[in-house]
């Protein structure tokens, strides 16, 4: 069957309380609310140094700040700019986390094969732990067999996994050849082996609209537009471009609270977003892939724009609403909420710079502006997780909020690195 470019690129856990358990809403002016307006009303910017720690103080001006045309392309150009030494902290600060707390075997974190998927997302496939690669271990630790009709085929099991296809993802977004051959103890396979087989046993019925990002982002990859249908082992014919239409209007659904809140001024609170996974980041992940790999039927690039917008608009409204809900000095309160601050801008973080390092995200002044703030903000949060928060206590009590914790500081890296 045809087969896309096999050379480009491409939870279990639950936290100490979920991020809205108390929320209420975020008032939104009525026709005020331009990304501009919002961004000056927003809570105050901090300064920082890439040679000493995170310095915490009132915003200056939003025309104040210091903010460059820089993008994931051109950052080079840049390279002595407040930004992107700001950027350069935050990204020492969060791999000093990794290397100190997700790079090692650690019986008390869950789910090893996971986390360290998340570690190769960020230090890329060669990462190495004892002197040897976590890819290997993560592979050989995950892989299962499914046989049907007397045929085997292997996939990453979906109790480690957790979203279909997702390891998949992080083997394509880190450029794992497809000929690199896996010894694990249920046989050996080649990449582009466990890629046939996930294939052959997919099931979309089952895998859920914030969940089918992931097998976006590798089919698409694996299949052009003119060449998208293949059929499964179990007789199933799948269209690539009907998963992709589906996603669309599974997020579109997603955001209609958000797109009421930007078009109409309506309050920003608890939706449908906060049920999806990392509160919905991800949703717009594999949008961007299907439009990096030329998908665009049925209007994707003039509906993924109008999710962009909204997608920036909620990088502030997003964290008035943890504030809202997560009051009080309580030491482990005040650590949840910068859990999820990490998480929510750490993501979208990401979701933007790969989005206009791929060409599929062009980002216009106020919207470099938004990112830029974002990415302060970022760094305000990881420079409290680094000198801070107890996340020693949180090891210990709450295991699997640690463990996505440092998932979510990977993701956090792999953005930030997008600007330097």
């Amino acid at each position: 069957m045809p087969r896309g470019n096999r050379n480009s690129r491409g939870r279990s856990a639950r936290r100490i309380c979920s991020p809205t358990d108390r929320v209420g809403e975020v008032r939104v002016e009525r026709g005020g609310w331009s990304r501009r307006r919002l961004l000056r009303r927003g809570a105050g910017l901090v300064a920082t140094s890439v040679f000493g720690p995170i310095a915490r103080g009132v915003a200056p001006a939003l025309a104040d700040v210091p903010f460059s045309s820089a993008t994931p392309s051109g950052a080079a150009a840049d390279a002595l700019s407040p930004e992107r030494a700001a950027d350069l902290h935050t990204a020492g600060l969060l791999r000093e986390i990794i290397d100190r707390r997700a790079l090692v075997a650690d019986p008390g974190v869950p789910n090893l094969p996971w986390l360290w998927a998340h570690v190769i997302l960020a230090l890329g496939p060669d990462v190495r732990r004892g002197g040897k690669p976590i890819l290997d271990e993560m592979v050989a630790d995950s892989l299962e067999i499914v046989t049907l009709d007397g045929k085997s085929y292997p996939r990453f099991t979906p109790a480690l996994e957790r979203h279909p296809f997702h390891f998949l993802q992080i083997l394509q977004a880190t450029d794992v050849p497809y000929d690199r051959r896996f010894v694990t103890p249920r046989g050996n396979y080649t990449r582009r082996e466990i890629v046939a087989g996930s294939e052959a046993v997919y099931e979309p019925a089952r895998a859920g609209d914030d969940e089918a990002s992931w097998a976006i982002c590798v089919l698409t990859n694996e299949f052009q537009p003119d060449h998208d249908r293949f059929k499964t082992a179990r007789g199933a014919e799948i269209d690539v471009a009907d998963l992709v239409e589906a996603h669309l209007r599974d997020t579109e659904a997603v955001y209609a609270p958000i797109f009421a809140s930007m078009d109409e001024g309506k309050g920003y609170g608890r939706g449908p977003v906060h049920g999806k996974a990392c509160n919905g980041a991800h949703l717009v992940y594999g949008l961007i892939d299907a439009l990096r790999h030329g998908y665009r039927g049925g209007s994707l690039p003039e509906r993924f724009e109008r999710l962009l917008r909204a997608t920036i608009f909620r990088l502030q409204l997003e964290q008035k609403l943890v504030d809202a809900s997560l009051r009080g000095d309580d030491p482990m309160v005040r650590l949840n909420a910068d859990a999820i601050k990490l998480s929510f801008l750490g993501h979208l973080i990401e979701d933007i710079g790969y989005g206009v390092k791929c060409g599929v995200v062009k980002l216009g002044t106020d919207d470099q502006r938004a990112v830029a703030r974002a990415r302060v903000q970022l760094g305000e949060v990881v420079g409290r997780l680094a000198g801070e928060h107890d996340l020693d206590r949180l090891r210990a009590e709450v295991p699997g909020a640690y463990s996505v914790l440092l998932g979510d500081a990977c993701h956090a890296l792999r953005g930030i690195r997008y600007w330097t």
